[in-house]
């Protein structure tokens, strides 16, 4: 059972910060997961969980209102909030990278401008030979973005993330064509597991940090786990495979 951690080390690191990833990859993540919001105004990615942003008044308002100089400005425990690109930089293909890409737009217009930069993006790290197409997942909950990645970069792994259970899988491989899907802790069972497998596709279940989660996703078959402690959850999955040997 692959461990990826949650936003690079994020259970004792600041989340999406360079300093998580380089943690994660120290405790020998089998990959990071991370977010990435498409900024309209800039063309880049910036790693951000939420669309919404504290301001100096306390104020929620939307990252799409900063400009990229004042985001990259936030800090975190003195950790500064940085790019897809300076992650990919970072991590260097030193293991797998699940981008969770957060846009939940339907606009079709948008959707391909942002399939355009991150295939662009992509690329240049594949033909400077940093990473390959087998060390890059994109997920995402909104799967009209998914299948648009699917058509235009066919040479990237997609996974669907799901809140919820759904009735049948067939068309997350026939329609989505993706090679994983994501299903929350919340909602694990054997059935649920069973019918995805029974389509062909991997289990990759977030976020799995408690031991008896992590013990449940051993038992149920789940192919990975994401984390926020990739090494105290190699430790448990280690002893727990030590004691039924």
């Amino acid at each position: 059972m692959k461990i990826i951690a949650h936003r690079g080390a994020s259970g004792e690191f600041p989340e999406n910060t360079l300093l998580a990833f380089e943690q994660a990859i120290k405790q020998q993540a089998d990959g990071i997961e991370l977010d990435a919001q498409y900024h309209q105004s800039s063309g880049q990615f910036v790693l951000l969980h939420d669309a919404f942003v504290i301001n100096n008044a306390g104020q929620a308002l939307s990252f799409e209102d900063f400009s990229l100089e004042a985001l990259l400005a936030i800090t975190h425990n003195n950790q500064a909030t940085t790019t897809l690109d300076k992650a990919l930089a970072t991590i260097n293909g030193q293991c797998l990278v699940n981008i969770e890409l957060k846009a939940t737009t339907s606009d079709k217009t948008l959707i391909t401008t942002i399939v355009d930069a991150l295939k662009q993006l992509l690329n240049g790290f594949i033909e400077r030979k940093q990473f390959t197409y087998s060390q890059f997942v994109i997920s995402a909950f909104n799967h009209p973005l998914l299948l648009k990645i699917k058509r235009d970069i066919p040479q990237v792994s997609t996974a669907a993330l799901i809140a919820h259970c759904p009735l049948t899988f067939d068309e997350f491989k026939q329609t989505l064509q993706v090679k994983s899907v994501n299903p929350s802790i919340h909602c694990l069972n054997q059935n649920l597991v069973n019918s995805i497998h029974q389509q062909g596709l991997a289990v990759w279940v977030y976020t799995v940090d408690r031991e008896q989660d992590i013990q449940q996703c051993m038992q149920l078959g789940v192919d990975a786990i994401f984390t926020n402690y990739p090494t105290r959850t190699r430790l448990i999955i280690n002893k727990k495979q030590k004691n039924n040997n």
